[in-house]
């Protein structure tokens, strides 16, 4: 079969995975992976438990070009210059077979979101703009609901993690744990965090209580050693930081 000239796709374990599967796509892929890229993936002892999940993605180059109508299949066999191997913590249900498929539709935002936050790690955050981006592309993990994260970050404003979810509440509003958010950020050896939330509804403008949140983080980020140096609510493409005039 044809195969798309170039595209992304997952790095997935089948219901049916088994540790002789997992060898016969680790020596295909020590054979056709960069050094690089190979070190990316994980080990055996990391996804023997992931049966039907997607555990990392990359983008391909295929070496022929796909006949007009013609798709890639999931599961085809065949896979061509690999680069940009990232791995996921936090592995993303899905079917598909053990190996390296195309990515459906109805996962690529999902993935894309988990994949820009792998790549946000270790990233300095200088100013709110920054941070920004980093949240714009956790966002779509609360879905349409309302979620709360929290960016952990070192003496030198590098992100420690990807944004922590912290809370999950209900499409208008989220119940925030302060102490939830100390102790996430604190797991990870933060110096300075920034935390965020998104409003579903598109409209940023802080609320009293956002207002009243912040200075509550702020105040106990002084009391604990992890100071808050920002509050964002983003959506879409849309920001702001929450702060009294």
């Amino acid at each position: 079969m044809p195969v798309p000239a170039k595209g992304r796709c997952a790095i997935s374990c089948s219901k049916s995975f088994c540790k002789e599967e997992f060898g016969r796509f680790v020596q295909w892929a020590s054979e056709n992976l960069s050094a690089e890229d190979f070190e990316r993936l994980p080990p055996w002892c990391d996804v023997k438990d992931w049966p039907g999940k997607i555990v990392g993605v990359c983008d391909y180059a295929a070496r022929t070009q796909a006949a007009p109508g013609e798709s890639w299949n999931e599961g085809y066999p065949y896979w061509w210059d690999l680069s940009g191997v990232v791995s996921f913590d936090l592995q993303i249900p899905c079917r598909g077979n053990v190996g390296m498929w195309q990515l459906p539709l109805s996962l690529s935002e999902q993935v894309t979101a988990a994949d820009l936050q792998e790549r946000s790690v270790g990233a300095v955050i200088a100013t709110a703009e920054d941070a920004a981006r980093v949240f714009r592309a956790a966002i779509p993990i609360a879905g349409k609901n309302e979620g709360f994260f929290v960016l952990p970050l070192d003496a030198d404003c590098r992100a420690l993690a990807a944004p922590i979810l912290v809370s999950l509440g209900e499409a208008s509003t989220t119940t925030v744990d302060p102490s939830g958010v100390f102790s996430a950020a604190l797991q990870v050896g933060a110096k300075t965090i920034v935390v965020a939330h998104n409003h579903p509804s598109g409209d940023i403008t802080p609320s009293a209580q956002d207002y009243e949140l912040t200075d509550q983080l702020k105040w106990l980020g002084t009391k604990i050693g992890v100071e808050v140096l920002d509050h964002l609510i983003v959506s879409g493409e849309q920001w702001c930081v929450v702060e009294r005039n």
